[in-house]
């Protein structure tokens, strides 16, 4: 991302912030997440409002270690405006006395251009400006009719008579996914390797903690890449970069996309465990309200399109990710043992590897392990 916007902030200028409590939520490509202060001390000053854009790395807020502490010099030539109440728990306080306190007539719609009119974020104007679409006949679908970025593409979706067909600019998420997954194919030379898992074990073993196959199958890619180092690794400056901590992800669809939540230390824990954080991950997920960490820190990733009846498949790489895992439906097979033929639910696991990281023995080397796993359960 380049850029996000400041969506509420969860403290006023002049209150106690503890370190890791929320601060303030911002709207990226593809969710909405909650940032969490970073110290303690008091929040002296808030340089970008609700409802502002801010470049990545950019100052928006100082927090002091006391009340009373200097402000640097330079302060006025940060931020933007001062902002506006955006707190979730209600408006600000009533006293007036509050510097940023405003009363009910400051969010009526100002005078002036149409632009300055209609309750936008300045990146939907700068889209409506790309799109030419006059953003003042642009229905909002934001907090008090805000009109969203998501808003003026919408508008500016043109069907085309001559031909039946409907030309519809990208969503933000699409632009991310689609930049993403080009520079994936682009830098990562990719090899995939296949296996068939009898997943009779694994069944029955998360039936006993109320979990599903994806849980199981999280459950033995984490606690197998202990021992397996390079699948957990990424090249970073040519040089291989390996995590101590194995954050497992987990490709969640929604209806615009895909967002990869975080499972992390996943090998530290019992399947119940993961289950019950999945859940939360996924609810998470669907209502566009993430955490920073629920987002961040895959050293793998574990995609799973069997609960929508996909046999097999072959995903690529989540950069700066070494791997990906590909998990089919489990279905009733007939399979060969012992000179028998017998019936077992077997799923297609297919490891997609980049091939910088790691070669094809190491990769089948780990898909063996995973598979072994998921057949003694030992989950």
């Amino acid at each position: 991302m380049d850029e996000g916007r400041i969506v509420a902030w969860h403290k006023r200028v002049g209150d106690a912030v503890a370190a890791g409590e929320v601060l303030f939520e911002v709207e990226t490509d593809k969710a909405t997440m909650e940032v969490e202060s970073p110290a303690a001390g008091t929040l002296r000053r808030i340089l970008f409002a609700a409802d502002s854009s801010a470049p990545v790395a950019t100052v928006i807020a100082l927090i002091t270690d006391t009340a009373d502490e200097p402000l640097p010099a330079e302060i006025g030539s940060l931020g933007a405006e001062l902002p506006k109440p955006s707190l979730r728990d209600g408006g600000p306080p009533s006293s007036g006395r509050n510097p940023i306190a405003r009363g009910p007539s400051e969010a009526q719609p100002l005078a002036g251009s149409s632009d300055d009119r209609v309750r936008s974020s300045p990146a939907a104007r700068k889209r409506a400006q790309e799109l030419g679409v006059d953003i003042s006949r642009v229905r909002g679908s934001g907090p008090g009719g805000r009109v969203t970025m998501e808003d003026v593409e919408s508008a500016s979706t043109s069907p085309a008579a001559s031909s039946g067909e409907k030309k519809e600019p990208l969503s933000r998420m699409r632009r991310a996914i689609a930049e993403r997954m080009t520079r994936s194919v682009r830098e990562q030379p990719q090899f995939s390797i296949s296996r068939d898992v009898d997943m009779s074990a694994a069944n029955e073993a998360r039936k006993r903690a109320g979990a599903s196959y994806t849980d199981a199958i999280v459950a033995a890619c984490a606690k197998a890449l202990r021992g397996h180092p390079r699948l957990r690794a990424r090249i970073e400056d040519d040089a291989l970069v390996t995590s101590e901590a194995i954050h497992v992800g987990i490709a969640v669809a929604l209806d615009d996309g895909l967002l990869v939540v975080v499972l992390r230390d996943a090998d530290r824990k019992d399947m119940s465990q993961l289950a019950r954080e999945r859940e939360q991950l996924e609810q998470h997920a669907q209502a566009g309200r993430l955490a920073e960490h629920e987002l961040s820190g895959a050293v793998f990733t574990v995609s799973n399109l069997g609960t929508v009846g996909v046999d097999r498949f072959t995903a690529i790489v989540n950069p700066p990710e070494a791997a990906i895992l590909a998990v089919g439906r489990v279905t009733d097979r007939v399979v060969a043992k012992d000179g028998s033929a017998l019936v077992r639910p077997i799923a297609t696991l297919t490891l997609s590897v980049d091939h910088r990281v790691a070669d094809g023995a190491t990769a089948a080397r780990y898909l063996t392990a995973v598979a072994e796993r998921l057949e003694r359960a030992d989950l």
